[in-house]
């Protein structure tokens, strides 16, 4: 436990001062001859530079008695790059800058049973000696202390930092090292003005749907802040989509600025971020900025390579009882980087794993949220995952779906008040030369479509998020910005307003133009599916069409009875084609291919959003692809394809209920039936195998068999388009994945994802 009588991100210890203040004449340091300048430092900058004295006390900067040794400590799961020390005090002397604020952190560098860890900072000017923070832990965690340095403006001013260690009352071993990080006194940074390089703050709020933030219009007052400080002064992107509705592709693909199923391997638990692929972060960090990262959900860790480019770096273990911790925990260990760190351009990247299930945190009270009080049922936030997989079925469905979804609104309501915190922490002149973004990972089921949580499906609520810019004198407040944009778009914009150079293999487009006003929004479908358990989905979005595709013939066994529910209830709820006019049915309750709501621009509509996955779909590579089209409807094609070698898999691409596939030794057979409204119009397989050389093509329809230019072959990166309306076979081979993903498994990636309830046990 930590006694902190000032807690380090606070911004004033007026109230201590006048407590502790102590008058001693003799002891404070005296001002020195001449007008030195007023300025501050950062220990870890002044110690690599050499800007230290050793053993003697100097006129001015920084003091200690041994050695300082740079290394890289980790304590209570969060990395920091630090200057050890021997227990003891060190010193600073020299005048004070305006508004200036003397932040520290430390921890034992390594762990000492027992051990009781103090820090105390005593600050001298003139004849006045003050003991301005006392802070103590008992665990071995980073201690963090600040101090508001602004009454002494101008002044010069002693700062003395001690460290004392014991063990059970008692002295330490005589090799204990003190890990102190960050420490520095931050004053008035200059960092404003336009045409600065801005500091970047990227804000995600893990399972944020954006149709539950009042600022896009939900009737709750769920996000007071963040629509106050951002929506209000910023940018709000009305129609942003993620790449898949769950945290490790959807994060994988935003940081990378790729489609997550072109970088990743098949199985779950390979999913990591590619070596040959820099992150935000490293680029920002090539950027010259000072980088943090600060994630709350276990499911992201250093071992899948989340941590990269991160100097300073936080991930919880996989442990469930993190899942009990919330925005204040994460607020904790990310305000003092960010009070240290604003004297300088930085990179703070910070991930709320609120409102991800269990739905509770300390506004919700016996169970029950404020939104919805009078609830009578048993449900609490803590069955969530229980009534997801079937386990906790729902006794009063409406009232159970309305109080589960207050539960919900209430995680939102709460962790916008430390988005709000963390905003309003930024000094004036830093927040003018910020640019802030704030989106999600994906969003959240709540019965919308008769299922829970997220993962499985690619409604709205699963993968529609919030997105919101505020850069104060580049971007334009109030405004609102209709069109369909990716978080694959992320990476090229923050970089572009870091001063970066774009990466030609990035598939997203800088949005500064339309943020800034100074060019519309670009046209260009949003894609996602879904890689989770179970066979393909995919989704594409443009101009408020959206067509979404679930290949139910690939055949799948469940691990497990959550696995088995959800898949049962998916087969229940989702064909295998569905369209749906977003601007007519937000809620996507009609589809446009029932017999009774098809026409004709329902089937150009299709065609063309079709297309739109097949282009994603031929950029993750590999096999040779199938594809037949053109089938007049109610009739059946038939091809029987021969290989040199028998192929090594068999996967279906998006196949309809009707269709049919067999493959027995060097033999494929393809079987499609012509209907519109229920699957894609090319549709087929994917073979896999060493030797792919193809030795017989045999294609019929209904029994006659097609001529030769029914067969159409093509290589390449494009998806072909059929040649002429007729009934044809193709066989495409693409173009290899521009990365080769890993495909081993990680043991670590694994026992989070089951504890998280991705994958059977």
């Amino acid at each position: 436990m930590i006694r902190t009588l000032q807690p380090s991100f606070q911004p004033s210890v007026r109230g201590l001062l006048s407590v502790l203040l102590v008058l001693v004449t003799g002891l404070g340091a005296c001002d020195p001859p001449g007008d030195a300048p007023r300025r501050g430092f950062a220990l870890l900058a002044a110690v690599a530079a050499g800007d230290f004295a050793v053993g003697v006390e100097p006129t001015a900067g920084l003091a200690f008695d041994h050695g300082p040794r740079p290394a890289r400590i980790t304590a209570d799961h969060e990395r920091r790059p630090a200057v050890l020390l021997p227990p003891g005090a060190w010193s600073w002397r020299g005048r004070v800058p305006e508004a200036a604020q003397f932040q520290a952190g430390a921890a034992l560098a390594a762990p000492l049973p027992g051990a009781v860890l103090e820090v105390t900072v005593t600050v001298a000017a003139g004849a006045t000696r003050e003991v301005a923070a006392v802070a103590r832990a008992t665990e071995r965690q980073w201690l963090d202390v600040g101090v508001d340095l602004g009454h002494y403006a101008g002044r010069w001013t002693e700062i003395e930092v001690r460290a004392t260690v014991t063990v059970g009352g008692a002295t330490p071993p005589p090799d204990t090292l003190i890990a102190w990080a960050p420490a520095s006194i931050v004053g008035e940074s200059g960092q404003g003005g336009t045409g600065a390089a801005p500091n970047v703050l990227f804000i995600v709020i893990d399972t944020l749907r954006a149709d539950h933030l009042s600022c896009y219009g939900y009737e709750r007052p769920t996000t007071p802040h963040i629509d106050r400080l951002l929506a209000e002064r910023g940018v709000l992107l009305e129609d942003a989509y993620s790449q898949a509705p769950w945290t490790l592709p959807s994060v994988i693909s935003f940081l990378t600025g790729h489609y997550p199923g072109e970088i990743l391997a098949p199985k779950i638990g390979a999913f990591r971020f590619p070596e040959a692929l820099p992150t935000l972060a490293e680029q920002m960090h090539q950027l010259g900025y000072e980088t943090a990262g600060f994630n709350a959900n276990p499911a992201l860790h250093d071992g899948l390579g989340f941590d990269r480019g991160f100097t300073t770096f936080f991930a919880p273990p996989a442990d469930f009882a993190w899942f009990q911790r919330h925005a204040d925990d994460l607020n904790r260990r990310a305000l003092p980087w960010l009070a240290a760190h604003q004297d300088r351009p930085f990179f703070l990247y910070l991930q709320y794993l609120d409102p991800h299930d269990p739905y509770h945190n300390p506004e919700i009270v016996n169970g029950r949220s404020p939104f919805y009080p009078d609830y009578g049922g048993n449900l609490t936030g803590t069955h969530v995952h229980g009534v997801y997989g079937g386990a906790h079925p729902l006794e009063q469905p409406e009232e159970d779906v309305a109080h589960l979804t207050a539960l919900y609104d209430s995680e939102v309501h709460y962790v916008d008040r430390f988005v709000g915190q963390v905003i309003e922490a930024l000094r004036p002149e830093v927040l003018a030369n910020t640019l802030i973004v704030l989106t999600s990972d994906h969003g959240e089921e709540l019965y919308d479509h008769g299922g829970w949580k997220h993962g499985q499906s690619l409604h709205q609520e699963q993968i529609r998020v919030p997105l919101l810019f505020r850069w104060d004198g580049r971007l334009p407040a109030g405004q609102r910005l209709g069109g369909e944009v990716e978080l694959v778009d992320l990476m090229p914009t923050l970089v572009a307003a870091a001063g970066g150079k774009a990466d030609p293999r990035w598939v997203g487009v800088d949005l500064l133009p339309a943020l800034t006003g100074a060019a519309p929004l670009p046209r260009r479908p949003a894609f996602a599916q879904h890689l989770s358990f179970g066979p393909l989905r995919a989704t594409a979005v443009l101009d408020g069409q959206k067509l979404m595709a679930f290949d139910r013939q690939t055949p799948f066994a469940p691990v497990d009875s959550v696995q088995a529910h959800v898949w049962q209830l998916d087969l229940e709820r989702f064909p295998a084609l569905e369209l749906f006019d977003l601007k007519a049915d937000p809620g996507e309750r009609r589809n446009l291919l029932t017999e009774s709501a098809a026409s004709a621009a329902s089937a150009a509509d299709v065609d063309r959003l079709a297309r739109v996955i097949h282009h994603r779909f031929q950029a993750q590579g590999g096999g040779l692809r199938l594809a037949a089209s053109g089938v007049p409807v109610g009739q059946r094609l038939v091809a029987r394809v021969r290989f040199a070698a028998p192929p090594e898999a068999v996967e279906t691409f998006f196949l309809a209920d009707a269709d049919a596939v067999a493959w027995e030794g060097d033999l494929v057979r393809l079987e499609i039936v012509g209907d519109p409204l229920t699957g894609l119009p090319q549709r087929g397989l994917v073979v896999e195998g060493e030797n792919l050389t193809v030795t017989a093509v045999e294609v019929t329809l209904e029994d006659a068999p097609l001529g030769p230019e029914a067969v159409q072959w093509s290589a390449g990166e494009r998806w072909p388009e059929a040649a002429g309306d007729g009934p044809a076979l193709q066989l495409w081979q693409p173009k290899g994945r521009a990365v080769q993903p890993v495909a081993e498994e990680d043991p670590e990636t694994r026992q989070r994802l089951q504890a998280l309830g991705y994958l059977g046990s």
